[in-house]
């Protein structure tokens, strides 16, 4: 998408904001351009017309353009340069790591930032972040969000203004790479209540400036209009819809702080709901054990040791924000700042000090720590190849054949005149068809409307002469169909209309669970027309077949085999 988005013959125009290219905005909200989105097929028909995905990373759009700039054909490049920011971080973290242990640390406590290192770089969990392109401000946030931290511990330590000054500038250019940029506040937060010599309310002074920064950036995002709405798939706005994100605030801390102890991805809770409670109940059972086993063998830790308490409460805090999205292990890096090192601390004192930290609960404590050192410093390692590849395997997932038109492009002429319906086409390939032949210097069509997007059985029947009939007792919004809606929040009714450009699709019928089954599209020309091409997907030989529309008070039936 971003590579599409960036080139010259792109149709889809930056919108109005602050952004450099709009890589991250162009879902705005805004109801004219929702709908110009819709007649690119960018989005399907029933897509909530409010709904915004707009986000003001401008520090990352920079990274994106230099990859278009110097290496657009080359991926390799482009992962290099995450790479190449996941090292930087790793390294940052150590210094971090070192720069939190108190000036005369305990021989247990000198050997936890090497350890928490190795942790926090191998962890399995941070696969999918460095691999996925698309998902660098992640990186660039976490990275600039460590060196605020580095340069506010160094101030504290050695009162040279300068590193304060650096601390702010680093924490300006966290939030300017992604929002979750504001989880470097939590543990500068957690260093004035739990660190600071003089107590936690002259600590909490200290970072009025950090705070007062912060709520400036706020306030330009927001009047910006950025941020997330009508999105509640992926993400609730906790400030729109305080009692929603309540709701789940709790489920999703267990996802997260579970995933970053354990083994099982944080996205896999994402499975809790209809048909899928048991997958992701047990999910949710199990990360809640770990999270059990690892405070216990945590708790006599934090009860000594000022500088574990702050990692802690700052993992605890850090994981605040970013549960207003969908768990996902890609918003683990800085949640794993405090959790890989309460785990190396755990590692150390239960393999190393036990007596010492456990007493008497010592042997138990050295029985419960092996399994949890095989997690971090085995099992971990070997998964983390694994998970950086699954972006790939999730890319494959993807068939985009579709974009080629084949068959369509060789005998159909100027394609740039064709106002092409399309059903039958898997949501994910028809909404990259459009993106797919941008980037690979193809012509667009003039019109691509995406009507139905699942293979079962759709009637069609022409009643005028700019009329079509489309009929679908499943229902036209199911599964991942409703991503881009939320029908019980935004449900449809009988009678809306989507007045797109050229036709307009109205609602007439709807199941009792509210999902359409029949809309009516009227188009602003003639169907008889030779640019108006309907087109079924055929899901065994990759192609498209061209419908010849019917006749007037005639019918077409696509069968749910999709031939």
């Amino acid at each position: 998408m971003h590579h599409a988005l960036l080139q010259e013959s792109s149709p889809i125009q930056k919108p109005q904001d602050l952004s450099l290219f709009g890589l991250f905005s162009f879902v705005n909200g805004d109801t004219a351009r929702t709908h110009k989105l819709m007649d690119l097929g960018l989005l399907p028909w029933w897509t909530n017309p409010d709904l915004k995905y707009a986000f003001w990373r401008p520090i990352s759009e920079i990274t994106h353009w230099v990859d278009h700039r110097f290496w657009p054909s080359s991926p390799a490049l482009m992962h290099a340069q995450n790479i190449a920011w996941y090292l930087l971080l790793i390294y940052l973290a150590h210094i971090l790591f070192k720069s939190s242990l108190p000036n005369k640390a305990s021989t247990l406590s000198a050997s936890i930032p090497i350890l928490a290192m190795l942790i926090y770089g191998l962890d399995s969990s941070h696969g999918f972040t460095v691999s996925w392109i698309a998902n660098r401000n992640s990186l660039i946030a976490a990275t600039f969000g460590v060196s605020s931290l580095i340069f506010y511990i160094r101030w504290y330590n050695q009162d040279r203004h300068f590193d304060y000054i650096l601390s702010l500038v680093f924490l300006s250019l966290s939030l300017l790479s992604a929002e979750f940029g504001i989880s470097t506040c939590a543990y500068l937060g957690a260093f004035a209540i739990f660190m600071d010599k003089n107590g936690p309310i002259k600590g909490l002074t200290y970072i009025i400036p950090h705070a007062a920064l912060t709520g400036l950036w706020w306030l330009i995002y927001k009047a910006g209009n950025f941020g997330a709405a009508n999105a509640d798939a992926y993400y609730l706005d906790p400030i729109a819809s305080p009692l929603l994100f309540l709701s789940t605030l709790g489920e999703r801390l267990v996802a997260l702080i579970g995933s970053q102890w354990g083994l099982i991805p944080a996205e896999v809770f994402g499975f809790i709901g209809p048909g899928n409670q048991v997958v992701g109940n047990v999910a949710l059972i199990i990360g809640a054990v770990f999270i059990s086993l690892t405070l216990l063998l945590l708790t006599p830790l934090l009860k000594q040791y000022a500088h574990i308490r702050f990692w802690f409460f700052g993992m605890l805090f850090a994981a605040l924000p970013v549960c207003s999205a969908a768990p996902h292990d890609r918003v683990l890096l800085f949640i794993g700042l405090g959790g890989s090192y309460c785990a190396a601390a755990i590692i150390i004192a239960a393999l190393k000090h036990a007596q010492e930290v456990y007493g008497k609960l010592a042997p138990a404590a050295r029985l419960t720590a092996y399994p949890f050192a095989l997690t971090h410093l085995v099992l971990a390692p070997l998964l983390m190849p694994m998970m950086s590849y699954s972006t790939k395997i999730w890319s494959a997932q993807l068939d985009l054949s579709p974009a080629l038109l084949t068959g369509i492009d060789s005998t159909e002429g100027n394609i740039e005149n064709k106002q092409i319906i399309l059903f039958n086409v898997p949501i994910g390939s028809a909404l990259a068809i459009t993106t797919t032949r941008v980037v690979q210097n193809l012509p667009l069509p003039s019109k691509l409307w995406v009507i139905s997007t699942t293979g079962t059985e759709t009637t069609v029947s022409r009643i005028s002469d700019n009329q079509l009939l489309a009929n679908k007792p499943s229902g036209f919004i199911t599964g991942p169909e409703q991503a881009t809606r939320n029908l019980q929040s935004k449900p449809i009714t009988v009678g809306d209309k989507i007045p797109l450009s050229g036709v307009t699709i109205e609602i007439i019928k709807i199941s009792p669970q509210g999902h359409p089954t029949e809309i009516l599209l009227t188009f602003k020309d003639s169907l008889d027309s030779a640019d108006v091409m309907l087109l079924n997907w055929n899901s065994e030989t990759k192609d498209f077949l061209k419908v010849d529309i019917p006749k007037v008070s005639k019918q077409y039936i696509f069968l749910a085999s999709d031939k």
